[in-house]
């Protein structure tokens, strides 16, 4: 009997969105692509586009072939660009093209394919190539999974009024489970590992857990993304030689940072663009000659330690926040520039920050004033006009003129250029004596600020001014796209002052294209015998282990589940069985009495079973 060809979809499209008690479930549908998709750092003829495949048991040590195609058509028929390339554990089968030969200005869909299956389809938009009449960017940062739902991801998709999305840093966060404000409400939300992340393993399996909520996946999806770094990507309150949150018994910082920065590109559709250091995040990309997205790395390329914000060390004409190179970097870009405005994407806060007339916060901008100070009389003595600063890291909104000493509250006269903070997507707000009113009545160059308030910021530029609309969502404890809208602050061209704005801007009716459709496409069964099998496995760090052995696996239903490893020789050392929730669960096997040698590990789920092996050194 002929084998029959049947084209199904193999789930329906309301079970992609399907999480139970906020627990994060995965999506058998998109087989072997349960990270999805995403793209970014578009340019006017290419922009990177990335996935992971999560491999089969069986090919945990060999390379995956995996095909891609970038096309202007959701059916992938006309297709502008493919291509075939190999992923492996060296980079976690993560999978980053630079997709070339496009267009400017046009939007795209493309996808991937793995044994046999197809990835989701995405959407991405390559960057005008001259004129354009107006651009809008979404602004995130500091977004803690277990603090609450990342309904600032859902809203904005909800929206789909914007060019890009720009996350200012603070993407993942380093802790312990439950070692940073953890949500009562959402006590499911739990992420991989356990541990505070330190190896490249850990790195890459809290990458893991973020990237399988929905509502980040499915923006990514969407959306361009344009990505920096800041500390809690490696660690609180780093700096170019350590952190806060890094201890003596945590290992060298360098192994550790490096291990944050690997792990960082490969999880992320960043280009790489540094030719001495692989892993340089400041670069400019390029809007046509309305805007220049000049991002930056105030983090770990060349920060000098904290030492909070007066005294000796502080003031030093020498003291660096950007480091010497990237200085001079930056004000190349600066008086090269071409473009009408200037967008500086950074991580902490540009303006000056005082409570009782003492600095706030050393860790921003207020503990390293020299190098300000070099910035602002750079762009005032060179005559560069329209410098837009954005910046993360502080969970709260502020919008703020960036003050010289010969600064004017009442007219704006003296600023350098203005800043707007976006709040954050989930981490908590800030706390600060007397609240917001005293603030600004203390420090008259900030116009506005909301401390607790999560939420997001949509930048609306054109050729008159650029403008910051400031939307704060309803609730991180409950599924929701609910929003308020705050307020609006606006600079207008050849201004360096903000002025307060009635009404928040209006898309362009040409920013709204079809979405990727939310399924891949159809899977093919080539007999009616086929059936689909549903990954358990996930990962399993380490991979050589030590002294101990973490599996990340889905559990399709509610029920008992039974772990068990063996040796070489089939005799079991490890057995473990529990009723285990539906959805992505971890586990934890203490494998420090194991000789060395190769160990399989077996889990057996209602109606399934899957076997990996670890090699235990």
């Amino acid at each position: 009997m002929k084998k029959l060809l049947i084209l199904i979809c193999i789930f329906l499209v309301k079970d992609l969105y399907q999480q139970t008690n906020h627990k994060i479930t995965l999506q058998p549908c998109l087989k072997p692509f349960y990270h999805g998709v995403a793209s970014g750092d578009p340019m006017t003829d290419r922009v990177i586009i990335w996935t992971r495949v999560t491999p089969d048991t069986n090919q945990i040590n060999q390379s995956i072939i995996v095909d891609w195609k970038i096309a202007t058509d959701t059916g992938m028929v006309n297709v502008i660009n493919q291509g075939t390339l190999l992923t492996d554990s060296t980079k976690d089968f993560t999978v980053k093209v630079d997709a070339t030969g496009l267009n400017p200005n046009t939007f795209y869909f493309y996808e991937f394919k793995a044994n046999g299956k197809y990835s989701p389809r995405g959407r991405t938009r390559t960057t005008p190539l001259a004129a354009a009449d107006s651009l809008r960017f979404a602004l995130v940062s500091c977004a803690n999974f277990e603090a609450g739902l990342f309904n600032s991801y859902a809203s904005l998709l909800a929206r789909k009024d914007f060019d890009a999305v720009l996350s200012l840093g603070d993407y993942i966060y380093e802790y312990n489970t439950g070692g940073y404000s953890p949500n009562p409400a959402t006590p499911s939300r739990t992420w991989s590992p356990a541990n505070e992340i330190i190896s490249i393993a850990d790195y890459r399996m809290r990458y893991s857990s973020y990237r399988l909520d929905l509502d980040l996946q499915r923006l990514h999806q969407q959306f361009p993304f344009v990505c920096v770094y800041d500390d809690h990507e490696f660690s609180n309150d780093a700096w170019i030689n350590g952190a806060g949150n890094h201890q003596a018994g945590e290992g060298p910082w360098n192994a550790r940072k490096q291990c944050a920065q690997k792990a960082f590109f490969e999880w992320l559709p960043v280009r790489v663009t540094g030719t001495i250091n692989p892993y340089q995040i400041y670069r400019k990309i390029k809007y046509g000659n309305l805007v220049d997205l000049i991002m930056m790395d105030t983090r770990v390329e060349g920060r000098d330690l904290q030492a909070g914000t007066s005294g000796a060390t502080v003031t030093s004409p020498t003291r660096q926040l950007l480091g010497s190179t990237q200085y001079n970097w930056w004000k190349n870009k600066m008086d090269s520039s071409t473009a009408q405005w200037k967008v500086l994407g950074q991580q902490v806060m540009m303006a000056p920050l005082q409570v009782f007339g003492i600095g706030f916060n050393g860790d921003q901008w207020d503990g390293y004033p020299a190098q300000r100070s070099n910035i602002y009389n750079h762009v005032l003595s060179n005559n560069i006009s329209n410098m837009v600063v954005i910046t993360g890291d502080i969970h709260s909104s502020w919008a703020n003129d960036l003050p010289t000493a010969t600064y004017n509250s009442s007219t704006g006269a003296g600023s350098a250029g203005v800043e707007f903070v976006t709040p954050s997507v989930t981490s908590p707000g800030m706390s600060i004596p007397l609240g917001a009113s005293a603030i600004m009545a203390a420090n008259g160059h900030i116009k506005y600020t909301n401390l607790s308030a999560h939420g997001y910021v949509i930048m609306d530029i054109n050729q008159n001014r650029t403008q910051a609309d400031w939307y704060h969502i309803t609730t991180i404890d409950n599924p929701s796209t609910a929003y308020t809208y705050a307020t609006s602050f606006k600079v207008n061209n050849f201004q360096r002052h903000l002025i307060p704005v009635g009404s928040a801007s209006l898309p362009r009716q040409s920013i709204y294209h079809i979405l990727a459709p939310l399924c891949p496409r159809p899977a093919l069964i080539t007999s009616l015998n086929d059936t689909y099998k549903e990954n358990i496995f996930l990962s399993v760090y380490p991979n050589p282990s030590m002294d101990y052995v973490t599996i990340q696996f889905n559990n399709s239903n509610q029920g008992k589940v039974k772990i068990s490893v063996c040796d070489a020789a089939g005799k079991i050392v490890y057995d473990h069985t529990d009723v285990i929730d539906q959805g992505v669960n971890k586990h934890y096997i203490n494998s420090t009495s194991f000789s060395e040698g190769i160990y399989f590990i077996k889990i057996e789920t209602v109606g399934n079973s899957e076997t990996i092996k670890f090699v235990k050194q």
